[in-house]
């Protein structure tokens, strides 16, 4: 008995971990953000390169949708100038910018939703060495 629960659980976890790989790889060919019935254009879409995604989270309640993607990448200041100067060139409003005390930079923009009433903003921050965040945030005005 004690050798078939110690089976299940490795299979358990080994089905746990396949998953988790097939979502980062998924996350990272991603053309477009979906949030509700918005669309933002992913990371690989404006910087053209496919990055390492080491992190997704879904956050949902009931005003506000939030996902977030974290990027690993060589060339972080790049990518985030190209996705910052591509959401300005293409009718996001700057919204704000942000340093902590560690020294990561956060930038916001912002946008009408296609959902009368609500808004989209766009976050993308540097994190610590070699890797950014990208989250989406849908929400009412």
């Amino acid at each position: 008995m004690f050798k078939k629960i110690i089976i299940g659980i490795v299979v358990l976890v080994i089905c746990g971990a396949a998953a988790l790989y097939f979502m980062m790889e998924s996350a990272a060919n991603l053309t477009e953000y979906e949030v509700g019935n918005d669309k933002v254009p992913s990371v690989k879409t404006v910087i053209g390169e496919t990055r390492k995604v080491t992190g997704v989270s879904i956050n949902v309640t009931s005003d506000v949708h939030q996902k977030q993607y974290t990027y690993e990448s060589a060339s972080v200041a790049e990518d985030i100038m190209k996705y910052t100067a591509y959401l300005r060139d293409n009718g996001w409003i700057n919204t704000g910018r942000s340093v902590s005390s560690s020294g990561s930079v956060e930038e916001r923009f912002s946008k009408e939703s296609v959902d009368k009433g609500q808004v989209l903003v766009v976050s993308v921050a540097s994190l610590p060495p070699g890797k950014y965040a990208v989250k989406v945030t849908k929400g009412k005005k």
